[in-house]
């Protein structure tokens, strides 16, 4: 992606936050348009270089601090029946610190002029200034709590209100602008880093040459086929043919067999913890720590049709899904390897308004029924699995304009259940995901590990609806 477009989408972050529809059959395309976009990573965002809005917050509340000090100052004075005439001389050309209470009207000035100047306008990103204020605040305080005549005071609780108010307010600011708008602010441009791979701020030229190392990382560790003419980098044009050797068809089917046997062996592995539980009864998204691929999710729910019209479905008409679902935008058939073996290539919308940016896949498909025991059949099965495996292709290289992600390990797993209703029993379908793919980018793993669950539920809103719709139509 030129680094224009990579700024542009990073500035619209608070412009229009849209959470984006997950896209269904996730695990058909293993791709991954996720909306990663948190509200903390909203407010600590800076559109275009302004103020962000978690900074605007607590200019705000220093404002606030201002006029609700010298509101209640106002009413303990006028508390007196005297007339502003009065009060003005007494409290402000007649001062005196026994006796008026301008003094703590003249701190929350100081304070607010203070914090305005350094956290609005000059922009400063540390705790030292509104350390200073609070703490003279607070010495000026108490040493106004010894020297004050309170035997004197004609409404002494309002005195006492209003120097307890401003001492709980200082303090108040200097724990919102060190546990909040520092933090989210650092956590935000940390985000905005990562993702535009070397670590562009707004002060980085916008015409600067991207690394070109950098799409190399997607695909270091990947296969590469026995190299052949069409293995160059040039992309393939409209209408040519994906030509492959013995060689390379027997590698990428060794290899959909293992994307299988792996895919199967995490899926039913005993370690899988609890992450999140659906609305739905019975839905819930759980992962497990694997050796090989690192953190894996497992999202488990029951659909309500045949496992075996689900499996046809999903297995034939990979190339139909733009149709019903915006957020891929490209759904190719690559190749057909062999029996139950393909490759294919899609591209998935970009989430967040363009914060996430669009991604494309290379995957490389093994369809099958399985046995118990988790063997490929062709015959009766215990369920139906379709696993996908990130590889290199032959005329698709690493597109500019998109980032290309990774699956490392993933299926889709559809098992028959028979369902007890009212009219007998019916066959439903669970239904269950593996996901294990590294979106590139130097995404934060914070931040995806805080997006998966959702994005995994969502994700079976859509299924269902699908499922729902070809009900209707009357095709199972």
């Amino acid at each position: 992606m030129a680094d224009y477009h990579i700024r542009e989408a990073a500035e619209s972050l608070l412009g229009s936050v849209t959470n984006q529809p997950q896209p269904p059959y996730r695990h058909l395309t293993q791709s991954q348009s996720v909306n990663l976009v948190t509200d903390d990573l909203i407010a600590g965002h800076r559109p275009q270089g302004s103020m962000s809005s978690i900074r605007r917050f607590f200019c705000l509340f220093v404002t606030f601090d201002l006029l609700f000090t010298s509101l209640m100052w106002l009413i303990c004075v006028m508390m007196r029946g005297e007339t502003l005439i009065q009060i003005f001389n007494r409290e402000i050309i007649h001062f005196d610190i026994k006796v008026s209470l301008f003094d703590i009207v003249l701190v929350a000035f100081l304070r607010f002029v203070l914090l305005i100047l350094f956290y609005a306008i000059l922009y400063i990103n540390n705790w030292s200034v509104i350390a200073l204020s609070t703490g003279g605040t607070c010495a000026f305080l108490i040493a106004k709590v010894f020297v004050f005549d309170w035997p004197n005071a004609p409404q002494p609780v309002y005195q006492v209100f209003l120097i307890l108010a401003s001492f709980t307010i200082s303090w108040g600011e200097a724990w919102f602008l060190d546990f909040r708008v520092l933090p989210q602010e650092f956590q935000a441009r940390q985000f905005l880093d990562a993702i535009v791979h070397h670590g562009a701020t707004e002060r980085t030229p916008l015409l600067a040459q991207r690394p070109r190392s950098t799409y190399g990382e997607s695909t270091v560790n990947w296969f590469s086929p026995v190299d052949t003419p069409e293995n160059s980098p040039k992309p393939r044009r409209p209408g040519d043919q994906v030509i492959l050797t013995q060689d390379q068809i027997d590698e990428y089917k060794r290899m959909a067999d293992e994307s299988l046997e792996n895919a199967w062996k995490v899926l039913h592995s005993s370690t899988w913890k609890l992450e999140k539980r659906g609305s739905h009864k019975g839905d819930l998204v759980e992962s497990t720590q694997t050796e090989q691929f690192g953190k894996v999710y497992r999202f488990t729910g029951i659909v309500d049709c045949p496992a075996k019209f689900m499996y046809a479905e999903f297995k034939d008409n990979l190339t139909r899904l733009p149709e019903w679902n915006p957020t891929i935008l490209k759904s190719e058939m690559i190749k057909e390897i062999g029996p139950g073996v393909d490759l294919s290539y899609q591209v998935t919308a970009g989430g967040g308004r363009g914060i996430i940016a669009p991604r494309d896949f290379i995957i490389l498909r093994r369809t099958s029924g399985v046995t118990q025991d988790g063997v490929a059949t062709d015959g009766e099965a215990h369920c139906y699995i379709s696993s996908g495996v990130s590889v290199a292709v032959p005329g698709y290289p690493p597109n500019r304009e998109m980032v290309r992600g990774h699956n490392k390990v993933g299926c889709w797993c559809l098992t028959p259940k028979m369902v007890d209703t009212p009219s007998g029993k019916v066959e439903h379908t669970v239904f269950q995901w593996l996901m294990c793919c590294d979106l590139k980018g130097k995404i934060p793993q914070f931040v995806l590990d805080t997006a998966f669950a959702t994005v995994m539920l969502d994700y079976i809103v859509h299924v269902r609806k699908f499922v729902s719709d070809s009900k209707a139509k009357g095709a199972f």
